[in-house]
């Protein structure tokens, strides 16, 4: 597999370019939005590796889905909540309060591995220490709701992610991985 390097602003070049529906790969570095707040500081931040569909419509998808599970597929997707998608793009959205914060929407089956490793003040910690150190809260292990508002059933969900541009540090895509410098 080719592998190149390209800057943060390559990578949204060449993702506002993209059309279609793909597969890639993606490793990013992030807060683990499901950790505790201190001081207006995430206590865990995780480095993922994950599979995921880029392109796709979120309605056509769970539409689809509905159909399968022998139900009225008559879903009809809600704006994202505090972003919205760049002109010109349906893989890119901008935050509503800061539009130069950007981020790549992309869905990850049900089904998909995903290898995660959490930090804590810099250095690598075990899912199970976190817990024990109480350094998530509890909204971390409620319940979550599938696809589509909860209407698509557990063995066909997947869930749309929005991914900080800045914290992608490589992706791949058409079988070129593109590592991200900065």
């Amino acid at each position: 597999m080719e592998k190149i390097t390209i800057t943060k602003s390559q990578l949204r070049e060449m993702l506002m370019k993209f059309k279609g529906v793909t597969f890639s790969h993606l490793v990013a570095f992030t807060d683990e939005h499901g950790s505790r707040l201190v001081k207006g500081a995430r206590q865990l931040q995780k480095l993922t590796y994950r599979n995921v569909t880029i392109g796709s419509d979120y309605t056509k998808r769970v539409n689809r889905r509905l159909d399968k599970q022998g139900e009225i597929a008559d879903f009809v997707s809600e704006a994202m909540k505090g972003k919205h998608f760049v002109e010109g793009s349906n893989i890119l959205a901008a935050a509503d309060k800061d539009v130069t914060k950007e981020y790549l929407v992309c869905d990850q089956e049900r089904t998909a591995k995903v290898r995660t490793t959490f930090f804590h003040q810099g250095k690598k910690i075990a899912k199970e220490q976190a817990i024990a150190k109480d350094l998530f809260s509890p909204s971390y292990f409620s319940e979550k709701k599938t696809a589509g508002r909860g209407q698509v059933d557990e063995e066909n969900n997947f869930f749309r992610l929005t991914l900080g541009l800045d914290n992608i540090i490589a992706i791949t895509l058409n079988k070129v991985h593109y590592i991200i410098e900065g």
